[in-house]
């Protein structure tokens, strides 16, 4: 696999679809609108994670958002190829790993400054053990389905439609959309790097694949932290 460029990059001459940019554009705006406006609707449920409706919720939205990736990727004569879904060299992991601790240092530096943690209104504040079910569950959702469907949607399809336009404005458009997307403008900073590192990894390794273990990682950590916090208690 070349280290220099990636197939991405060697290609967008050769193949330009309009449709897949202005659809993941679209898709992009609808979910900050969204993120956003949810933001300023009354805040964030207290211990959500241990709300079955979340789950439920969480799991149809992002069914969702897989099925839209899947649409506008079939404007691509391989849409499999555009999502990322290929193989790629185990050493991409190891990139991936440094991504994911690059971001948790950050996130620990701006902890004191910006509580993003608390922004977000995912941290638990304390151990519900009638809903020990739900919490599996939403952070089953969190872990997996999560990392997989906003995976396939930034890195796989965003960083396909975006690299015709050059390595920079993919990594660095994507990051920034990423961020936003989750209506958090205090924890900008944190994902847009590990955006930009998981969206370099996607160009380079021509895969989404390790960025959808990084993104699970990352938010396996954090469910790990949150519920060490309460349970220490």
């Amino acid at each position: 696999m070349p280290t220099t460029s990636s197939p991405i990059s060697t290609e967008r001459s050769r193949e330009s679809r309009l449709g897949p940019l202005i659809g993941w554009l679209a898709l992009a705006a609808i979910q900050i609108a969204l993120s956003f406006a949810s933001r300023s609707s009354g805040g964030a449920e207290r211990n959500p994670l241990f709300d079955w409706a979340v789950a439920v919720s969480g799991i149809v939205a992002y069914a969702v958002l897989l099925g839209l990736t899947v649409a506008v990727a079939r404007g691509y004569e391989r849409p499999r190829e555009a999502l990322g879904l290929r193989s790629f060299e185990r050493r991409w992991l190891g990139y991936a790993a440094v991504g994911v601790f690059l971001s948790l240092v950050l996130g620990g530096i701006l902890v004191p400054f910006l509580q993003a943690g608390k922004e977000q209104g995912l941290e638990p504040t304390r151990w519900i053990p009638d809903r020990a079910g739900a919490f599996v569950v939403n952070a089953m959702v969190v872990i997996l389905v999560a990392p997989f469907a906003e995976e396939l949607f930034f890195r796989g399809l965003g960083v396909r439609v975006l690299a015709f336009f050059g390595t920079l404005p993919a990594v660095a458009g994507t990051a920034i959309v990423f961020g936003l997307a989750h209506g958090l403008a205090v924890a900008l900073p944190e994902l847009f790097v590990f955006g930009a590192v998981l969206a370099w990894i996607r160009l380079r390794s021509d895969s989404v694949w390790p960025g959808v273990v990084a993104h699970a990682s990352y938010n396996g950590i954090g469910i790990a932290l949150a519920l060490a916090s309460i349970t220490s208690k």
